[in-house]
């Protein structure tokens, strides 16, 4: 059953003035000394008049929470408390012939200090749980909007959010926009949009949302009509709370109802405020990586399809000329027709390697999980190794695994391979393992090694240093790195070689 806040406060004035009239006549019709009269009658007859006007304190309390019902229960009792302590006392008496003359006035007494304690304890008790229903409802509203992707999907969120738990009907949503400058509205209770024909869009001149905005501080207005830079000079709004949302914009959440708001709805709104704040710098990050995804999904498929053409433009005619250069090598033998043939295996390689390139840094969908030592054994098993060449795998390579694309991770290492096999010599012995903090895994020669100098340069487009390098082989493995999101440097090895350490982790 609900109980009004007018109907509670009626009740406790009425009940104050009941004792007020009792103590009342226990001031007329007993005769005693003066203090004993004040302690015995002055001091019930006062806090008589304190239930009074609790009583009609509580109907001014526009901004309690729903709980009148549990302040009456709190009140009645802690008169009943005291009063029932006190009336076993008389009733003690009583039985014991040694009943007081004015042992209805004690018990009126008692019962209008248990009745001024109920009420406090009721204060309390009801603020307890107005906050506590306000954390729980924050935390499932927090969950419910955690989950939109979209900035105008959060803000809808957070205004009902405003609507449902601060009482507040007329409450809205702004975001800055960069571009003009100006906070645009995008989400509004049904009240506000048929209070206002028009949410305002507010600018940099003096108003209140905007200096709430750019201060990043969290207004509070008792009536707004005693503010003289107000938007709207005639507006139905009285008190209002203006809440920024970081950088992102303001909410703003009023009532036609002056001191409209309490502590516990400040304190709300502040832990709206960041809560919804964290979600949409979540949502714009979000955003961005939306759009970079897009954008180099476009520039993937624009550079698959360049190579494709050229691949498929330079090996006709190349298919050709391999067959001319065949026959002429049966009619002359000359080291210009071996020149024309290295001419054409060069061709053939920056071809497949141009191919690789495009194809490494396209998006991941598909992963799975890999053997360390499988896919390591796998990808050695398709280079072209000379016999005296080496491949060894550290303890605990077998057991580890990552998550991505079976066949790009296979390249990534085909490519290091080869590199190691290119720059270290045709005895180079390779070593793969696991790096020592568990993140990641490395791929080490014996080789020379990569000058300090060279090492941010590694990675470049088109850098070589061997004659018939394509300088593509290293960019491939970045952009295969780059798809699954992992990170990969170069360093020493410990036979002062070249060690690439790949990090899978975050």
């Amino acid at each position: 059953m609900t109980v009004s806040r007018r109907l509670t406060g009626t009740l406790i004035s009425a009940t104050g003035i009941v004792l007020t009239l009792t103590h009342a006549t226990h001031i007329i019709t007993h005769d005693k000394p003066p203090l004993a009269m004040v302690i015995g009658a002055g001091v019930p007859l006062t806090i008589s008049w304190i239930i009074i006007y609790a009583g009609y304190w509580i109907t001014q309390q526009h901004n309690r929470a729903p709980s009148n019902k549990r302040l009456l229960v709190w009140t009645a009792l802690g008169g009943l408390a005291i009063g029932g302590l006190v009336g076993t006392i008389t009733v003690h008496q009583y039985l014991a012939g040694d009943v007081p003359h004015d042992a209805e006035f004690q018990l009126a007494t008692a019962v209008t200090g248990g009745v001024l304690a109920g009420f406090l304890a009721g204060i309390y008790n009801t603020e307890v749980h107005h906050r506590s229903r306000r954390l729980e409802a924050l935390q499932t509203a927090t969950a419910e909007f955690v989950t939109e992707s979209e900035k105008e999907a959060v803000c809808e969120r957070v205004v009902q959010f405003a609507k449902n738990e601060l009482n507040a009907s007329l409450a809205g949503a702004w975001l800055y926009n960069e571009s003009r400058n100006v906070l645009e509205p995008v989400a509004a209770t049904n009240d506000s949009e048929k209070t206002f024909e028009a949410a305002p869009t507010y600018t940099p001149d003096d108003n209140l949302s905007w200096n709430a905005y750019t201060n990043g501080e969290i207004c509070v207005y008792d009536d707004v009509h005693n503010h003289p830079d107000r938007h709207n000079p005639d507006t139905v709004i009285r008190s209002e709370l203006i809440i920024p949302l970081g950088e992102h914009g303001v909410m703003n959440i009023g009532s036609r109802t002056p001191d409209m708001f309490d502590a516990v709805d400040v304190v709300t709104a502040r832990v709206l405020a960041s809560v919804t704040e964290s979600v949409l710098d979540r949502v714009e990050r979000e955003e961005e990586l939306r759009e970079q995804r897009q954008e180099l999904e476009q520039q993937n498929n624009r550079l698959e399809e360049f190579a494709s053409i050229v691949s498929h433009d330079l090996r006709n005619p190349l298919s050709v000329a391999e067959g001319y250069l065949e026959l002429a090598k049966e009619d002359c033998d000359t080291d210009s027709l071996n020149h024309i043939e290295d001419a054409h295996t060069r061709m053939n390689t920056l071809i497949t390697d141009m191919l690789h390139l495009a194809r490494a840094g396209q998006t991941i969908d598909d992963t799975t999980h890999l053997s360390l030592k499988d896919a390591v054994e796998a990808a050695w098993s398709m280079v072209e190794t000379p016999s005296t060449a080496a491949l060894t795998t550290t303890p605990g390579s077998g057991e580890f695994t990552v998550v991505g694309d079976e066949s790009r991770v296979r390249q990534l290492f085909e490519n290091l391979f080869r590199n190691a096999i290119e720059h270290a010599g045709e005895d180079v012995t390779v070593t793969v393992g696991v790096l020592d903090n568990g993140d990641g895994f490395y791929i080490a020669d014996d080789g020379p090694g990569i000058p300090d100098e060279d090492r941010d340069r590694v990675f470049d487009s088109g850098y070589t240093t061997i004659e018939d390098g394509s300088g593509l082989g290293l960019v491939t493995v970045q952009r295969i790195v780059d798809a699954h999101n992992w990170s990969v440097t170069v360093t020493d090895s410990n036979d002062g070689g070249a060690r690439f350490e790949i990090k899978v982790g975050p």
